[in-house]
């Protein structure tokens, strides 16, 4: 088990503060989904309370600047908490209603994308081949759907319906659509995978797949790879050798493919990842 996260107290910030920086922090509106429709302050995400849990993966990363909108302040300090006790250390509530604020309802527009994938997938997108994605143990689908979002044709393998689920809602809430397939890729035969133009897997680690992945990737097709290596243990989970990387383990580990990129950044205070695009050549080699 990891250490549960440390509680950050957030701290008020005024109108000012939010105009000045609205377009460096995240701006969160908590308000009911009908009065963020009804109007809110330009560059806003939403996304209420109640929802936080549910929907965590849509919330900015834990390393964000965060302020917190809502009409009352009260709710937006209440929210604000409730951010940090999950792990935020920079939030911030309006201390002000949001009405007070010069266009705080005056903004229509859907709300602003918070959450981002994992920067390793924004970094390589330029160099992945256009085409069918498989997105192996998707989780809640953030990489998934953030590739939809760029045209890609996508399907996601988990064994929880569940987080099948919030990606597609997630997909939804973003005006793209996602496959699914609810597949044990640990405890039962796995099904023939078929080629795609990309495989990707992040934060999961099951040996025996490898073999399995290397077959997904079409001729031209590439690999993409992050999940966690030795030394995550001190900071949290994972914790057993079964799911932590060895070092230079995944550089080696698809023989078939071309390794394009191999990282294994030092990060203080982790996480403590290994990081892998490769590629199947067009012609067999």
């Amino acid at each position: 088990m990891g250490s549960p996260p440390t509680v950050h107290p957030p701290s008020p910030a005024s109108a000012a503060t939010v105009l000045a920086h609205a377009a460096d922090v995240c701006l969160l509106d908590v308000r009911s989904t009908e009065a963020f429709a009804a109007g809110h302050l330009c560059r806003a995400g939403h996304i209420e309370p109640k929802d936080f849990g549910e929907r965590r993966a849509e919330l900015p990363p834990r390393d964000a600047h965060v302020i917190v909108l809502h009409d009352e302040p009260e709710h937006a300090h209440a929210a604000a908490e409730q951010l940090g006790a999950m792990g935020y250390a920079q939030v911030q509530w309006l201390q002000t209603s949001l009405t007070l604020l010069s266009e705080g309802h005056g903004d229509r527009s859907p709300a602003v994308r918070l959450w981002r994938p994992s920067p390793f997938l924004e970094r390589i997108l330029p160099q992945l081949p256009r085409g069918r994605v498989l997105d192996v143990a998707a989780g809640a689908g953030r990489e998934a759907v953030f590739l939809a979002m760029q045209g890609f044709d996508v399907e996601c393998w988990d064994r929880a319906p569940e987080a099948l689920e919030r990606a597609h809602a997630l997909a939804a809430r973003h005006g793209v659509s996602i496959r699914s397939r609810v597949t044990d890729l640990e405890y039962r035969e796995v099904p023939d995978p078929g080629q795609f133009e990309v495989v990707m897997v992040f934060r999961f680690l099951h040996r025996a797949l490898f073999p399995w992945l290397e077959r997904a990737v079409a001729p031209g097709g590439a690999l993409v790879y992050e999940t966690y290596r030795r030394g995550q243990e001190v900071h949290g989970r994972p914790t057993h050798p079964r799911f932590l990387l060895t070092p230079g383990e995944l550089s080696s580990a698809f023989p078939p493919l071309s390794v394009v990129l191999h990282e294994e950044p030092d990060v203080p205070g982790g996480p403590v990842m290994s990081r892998l695009l490769a590629r199947r050549p067009l012609i067999p080699v």
